[in-house]
């Protein structure tokens, strides 16, 4: 036979067959899809806030706003002279299987030379922070970050004590990062198992 020839092999009953081949690349793409599903990376937006209270003199407040999960720490810039601030600021957070936070909470401080003064906060319980980003107030469910459906819902701020001057609102986003977008079934399956 001349060497440039093509050789070909039938399947003997040691080969795996088309379908066991199939069998397994499906075991294996579902192992993996519970992997990555077990194991997702939240993005998390601190858009902005609006009608904050004026914590200087001259009738404004320079805000900005510190976030935390757990023992993680993420704070936006601050934004000079403003009681509507605009941050657009983002951050990813890993979740993994057994190990969901208990909730997140985002402060609004006015930075000064001197210190800062308290302009409010929101505490969300983490199960909850997909509630409102359908538009209504609970019909919301988790989403890719970019999915068009998935929208950034505004929170009233909070004061600490009676004393606290607080006034506006939030503007906050949550969502799903990864490579390509999933069917949102596929994101509520994983959110109820990782939440369990």
């Amino acid at each position: 036979m001349p060497s440039n020839s093509k050789h070909f092999y039938p399947l003997s009953s040691n080969s795996l067959s088309l379908s066991s081949f199939l069998s397994f690349y499906l075991l294996f793409y579902f192992l993996v899809l519970k992997y990555q599903m077990s194991n997702l990376v939240l993005r998390v937006a601190i858009i902005g806030a609006r009608d904050l209270a004026a914590a200087d003199r001259n009738g404004s407040s320079d805000p900005y706003a510190v976030v935390r999960i757990n023992d993680k720490k993420f704070t936006t810039k601050v934004v000079k002279q403003t009681l509507d601030p605009v941050w657009d600021f983002d951050f990813d957070f890993p979740i993994k299987l057994g190990k969901v936070p208990n909730g997140v909470t985002i402060t609004i401080w006015d930075s000064d030379t001197l210190g800062r003064d308290f302009l409010g906060e929101i505490t969300l319980p983490f199960k909850n922070i997909f509630d409102r980003n359908a538009g209504g107030i609970a019909d919301g469910v988790p989403r890719h970050f970019f999915d068009p459906d998935n929208k950034s819902c505004w929170f009233n701020l909070s004061k600490r004590s009676e004393k606290d001057v607080v006034s506006g609102d939030i503007l906050v986003k949550f969502g799903f990062i990864e490579d390509h977008d999933r069917d949102s079934k596929e994101y509520v399956e994983a959110w109820s198992k990782l939440l369990l």
